[in-house]
């Protein structure tokens, strides 16, 4: 166990003796960032397993030389990130943004007329990717009664109604982007895709760097989007124009998903002691 203000090329146990060793990492501790030089020079290094789903931080190059597995952990946050994004659809329905940013005015005489919502029961929901968290907010919002379809780059054995890219950006109320961030899905949805969404319509997101936020962002402020959620830096949420619901990365942060988190790294720790990485990323 290392102290938190230690930098990892510090940590001088690690790099001495010629034992086998895996190298266990809370992104936290690094900065999020782990390049080939910090560990390249750890002896006898059969692993490394990082406390995260995302693993974009992580230089894997010299791991993939060398054949060192590096492993995630999964799906130890898909309910409560889900359920942030269900939490979003609410507010910005609502139009919450707005009223917060104006201190929730009361004049029913034209205030009602600015600060109008839309119920969801019976609305159309677009979801894109339906992977765990995808089929969560799926599940969440059949149960209020919306009409859930949904566009996966992979066949799914799935209840809900199967729909094109195109088709559900055009015709859905509610849009939720859930792919994973990778080279592929960071080029879908273009400028030409997002125009494709009709002007009453919400868009939701729960991955950061997915499209062009500034391009849905300025959507919002033409009236040409009714809302959009999405993540933001921290105490930031006044400096979006209109229905924008712009809050840090809380999504995942509830205590079921942080004791699953350590649950699962530790299982993960624990297997790749004995040579096994069911969770190998590279």
């Amino acid at each position: 166990m290392y102290e938190a203000i230690r930098p990892l090329v510090e940590c001088e146990e690690l790099f001495e003796g010629n034992e086998e060793r895996l190298l266990c990492l809370n992104p936290d501790y690094v900065g999020w960032q782990l390049t080939s030089d910090d560990y390249a020079k750890v002896p006898a290094l059969k692993g490394i397993i990082v406390a995260s789903t995302a693993y974009d931080w992580i230089d894997g190059t010299l791991a993939e030389k060398n054949n060192v597995p590096i492993c995630n952990i999964r799906n130890f946050s898909s309910q409560a990130v889900a359920e942030w994004a269900i939490a979003m659809m609410f507010n910005l329905a609502r139009q919450t943004p707005r009223l917060i940013k104006d201190e929730f005015p009361l004049d029913f005489d034209k205030d009602f007329l600015k600060y109008g919502g839309i119920q969801l029961k019976g609305k159309s929901v677009g979801i894109i990717g339906l992977g765990h968290i995808g089929s969560a907010i799926a599940e969440a919002c059949e149960g209020l009664g919306m009409q859930v379809r949904y566009w996966s780059r992979s066949d799914k054995d799935s209840s809900y109604e199967y729909a094109s890219l195109d088709e559900l950006l055009k015709t859905s109320d509610i849009i939720f982007p859930t792919m994973a961030r990778n080279d592929s899905t960071q080029t879908m949805l273009t400028h030409d895709k997002l125009d494709l969404i009709q002007s009453s319509a919400i868009l939701v997101s729960i991955v950061h760097g997915l499209f062009d936020e500034a391009y849905v962002l300025e959507m919002v402020r033409n009236n040409t989007l009714f809302g959009f959620g999405f993540e933001a830096a921290p105490a930031s949420f006044e400096n979006y124009e209109g229905n924008v619901w712009a809050a840090p990365s809380y999504a995942w942060v509830t205590y079921e998903s942080m004791y699953n988190s350590v649950v699962e790294w530790t299982d993960a720790m624990v297997l790749a002691s004995k040579n096994e990485y069911p969770t190998r990323i590279n």
